[in-house]
């Protein structure tokens, strides 16, 4: 499978997806891949219709299985000191370079290569390939791959997305909340603050509560298995 695994990377790392192009043309080739063996294939594209994700289902029809998760967008390549060109993949001492061949278009490769194993067999859960858009600036592409699913009858039961990781299985992430918090203050005159509210006080104190929040939650972080 190694062979093949590498002449799919090759061609993966052929399409220049960095986040600001359209992903269509790798999406409609892994797809065509995919479909080639059996895969029941699904393209959803975003509203602009340049960005799309990718779902393929292997095996029966029915709830629980797999998901293989990765991204086909890649980070942009200008102002970088490339020896080689980082679209055409070299090898070289053993490794392969080329942008995304770690991040992640080698998990997608090593999938789709793996597909044609799944295909042969007779799968009691189905699995699942999920590629998405648009990872690198925000997980777009997965956060309405999300939205699409729980609209569906689709429910996995598991899914493994191949970021890299040194080899490490990490099995959870830290993930993030963002808020936009206004603080609206009352005038006073400098001879009687106290008859005001000082709203950059307010906000000092809440900057403060949130470092001191930071503190103990360094400690409550979910432990990584090796």
């Amino acid at each position: 499978m190694l062979e093949e695994t590498r002449t799919l990377l090759q061609a993966l790392i052929a399409f220049p997806t960095v986040s600001s192009e359209s992903n269509l043309d790798i999406t409609r080739f892994l797809a065509d891949r995919l479909d080639s063996l059996g895969a029941r294939t699904e393209i959803w594209t975003d509203e602009t219709g340049l960005k799309a994700n990718l779902f393929a289902t292997l095996g029966p029809d029915k709830e629980g299985g797999i998901v293989l998760s990765g991204h086909t967008d890649v980070v942009p390549v200008a102002d970088q000191d490339w020896s080689s060109d980082p679209f055409d993949m070299l090898e070289r001492d053993g490794r392969w370079f080329g942008r995304g061949t770690c991040d992640m278009k080698g998990f997608v490769a090593a999938t789709v290569a793996m597909a044609s194993q799944y295909a042969q067999l007779e799968l009691k859960r189905p699995v699942h390939f999920a590629f998405t858009y648009d990872e690198e600036i925000g997980c777009f592409g997965a956060q309405a791959l999300a939205r699409t699913l729980e609209h569906s009858n689709i429910r996995p039961a598991l899914a493994i997305v191949g970021e890299p990781t040194m080899m490490r299985v990490i099995e959870g992430h830290k993930g993030c909340y963002e808020y936009s918090t206004h603080f609206t203050g009352l005038e006073g005159h400098g001879s009687g603050p106290d008859l005001g509210v000082n709203a950059v006080e307010y906000a000092s104190r809440l900057v403060s509560k949130l470092l001191t929040l930071k503190d103990e939650l360094k400690g409550a972080r979910a432990q990584q298995s090796v």
